[in-house]
């Protein structure tokens, strides 16, 4: 039977009132006298149930307390089952079900919290959300990497304070004042530069403005842009001064020269000179096409580094013995075997030790080394030559890159051994790179991997 909690205290009263009342109204006072212990024990046994109900109650309300607490502090476990029928009961399985309920909500939302924060985190572009007041809400580790800014430092600080972009923070600002989409681009880094595009888009939430900032990394995209603008130029002039200086002579022959003993030789061996040089330039273009489309094919088998050193250093020696230079090769006693392309590897090791003959002054020293260390040998050609600015060391591989365009020109060079050279040794699982200063010589390195 199901009894109210409100109507249990009040029914014990009731009782009690009616058994007085009872006693007095039918009993003469010599039986009241009688039936006094009776009545005492009756209202003994009364306020004893009185008192076990009220305490069954507190410790039931003292249970929903405690559930209440806990559920606050985040824990948000089931609470025991109440077997009462009362009011109670029922105030127990609905706070049960609403803080279960609360529960899932908080978990979804967690859940949801952690995807969103390993999503932002592991991006490579840079990305932070800025309120009205300019103060960074949240920045992912890209956007500090970006700007160079130590980790963790910027969240809670206000643009000004975090950032020394002043292009930056006028693109937020705009967007921030402006309540639109606003793009740009922006350049980081010293001695690295690199570039980012930005979009800045604003943000409303529960009536609070703000904005979202997208940093996205375009350095290799501007490289392609200049190196393709500078191909197209540094073509253009390569093949116009041969062109030019062709045409001219051969108007020049045409226009009576060729009865002019004297310089009619002089001029066709330039004609020819000219057109040589246009020869190997188209050589190499076509050589490196094929190279950055895939198609070098690679007689790949087991070469001896004694052999293709020596056979570079023969051709070598000629020319620097005309210009006052010694070539010395230090080799690694025992020194294993690469595996790749003959062929392919001589014109590597050839350009390098042609370039160093080119730019080392009458006097000066050029060197050949390979060292092992297991799994690769690693070649490197040293002169104490003119030496390479640190600003043109990253460029020094792209095709038509020259440090002194003037010299390269005179010399006879086509601008494209260094590029073809690097890809002739990433093609064989290699890398090439250099060391230099400016009046200090260089240091030209490559690997090629042992043969197993």
């Amino acid at each position: 039977m199901r009894v109210s909690l409100f109507w249990r205290p009040v029914l014990i009263c009731l009782a009690l009132v009616v058994a007085i009342l009872l006693a007095v109204e039918w009993f003469s006072p010599d039986t009241l006298q009688k039936i006094s212990p009776a009545v005492a024990i009756f209202l003994l046994v009364a306020g004893a149930a009185f008192f076990l109900s009220s305490r069954t109650v507190t410790l039931r309300i003292r249970r929903l307390k405690e559930f209440a607490a806990r559920a606050g502090a985040g824990d948000f476990s089931a609470i025991e089952r109440d077997h009462h029928q009362d009011e109670l009961a029922d105030l127990s399985a609905a706070l049960g079900r609403a803080v279960n309920g609360l529960g899932q909500t908080i978990r979804t939302l967690t859940d949801e919290r952690n995807r969103s924060s390993a999503i932002l985190g592991s991006m490579v572009e840079g990305v932070a959300v800025v309120a009205a007041d300019e103060r960074i809400l949240f920045c992912n580790g890209a956007f500090e990497q970006i700007l160079e800014l130590p980790s963790g430092s910027s969240q809670g600080r206000t643009l000004v304070e975090a950032l020394r972009q002043a292009d930056l923070i006028a693109l937020v600002r705009q967007t921030l004042s402006a309540v639109e989409e606003q793009t740009g681009e922006v350049e980081v880094g010293t001695v690295r530069r690199r570039n980012f595009s930005v979009t800045a888009a604003p943000v409303r939430a529960a009536g609070a403005n703000g904005a979202v900032m997208v940093l996205h990394d375009i350095t290799e995209l501007r490289r392609l842009e200049r190196v393709r603008r500078d191909f197209v130029a540094n073509v253009s002039h390569e093949f116009k001064t041969p062109l030019t200086a062709i045409q001219g002579f051969g108007e020049t022959l045409l226009s009576g020269a060729l009865d002019d003993k004297a310089n009619r030789e002089r001029f066709v061996e330039i004609i020819c000179e000219h057109a040589r040089r246009l020869a190997r330039l188209t050589d190499d273009l076509l050589k490196l096409a094929r190279i950055e489309a895939g198609r070098l094919e690679l007689e790949i088998r087991s070469i001896r580094v004694e052999a293709l050193v020596n056979s570079c250093i023969e051709t070598a020696r000629l020319n620097a013995k005309a210009r006052g230079l010694e070539i010395f090769v230090d080799l690694q006693e025992n020194v294993p075997a690469v595996r790749g392309d003959g062929a392919q590897l001589g014109e590597v090791l050839q350009n390098l030790l042609d370039n160093a003959v080119q730019y080392t002054p009458s006097g000066g020293k050029i060197e050949v080394k390979a060292r092992s260390n297991g799994q690769e040998v690693v070649f490197t050609v040293s002169d104490t030559g003119i030496g390479i600015p640190e600003s043109d060391l990253e460029r020094i591989f792209e095709r038509f890159y020259r440090v002194d365009a003037a010299r390269s020109r005179e010399a006879g060079g086509t601008g494209l051994g260094l590029a073809i050279a690097r890809h002739i040794v990433e093609a064989h699982g290699g890398r090439v790179w250099v060391e230099s200063a400016i009046g200090q010589g260089s240091r030209f390195h490559f690997s090629i991997p042992c043969a197993s």
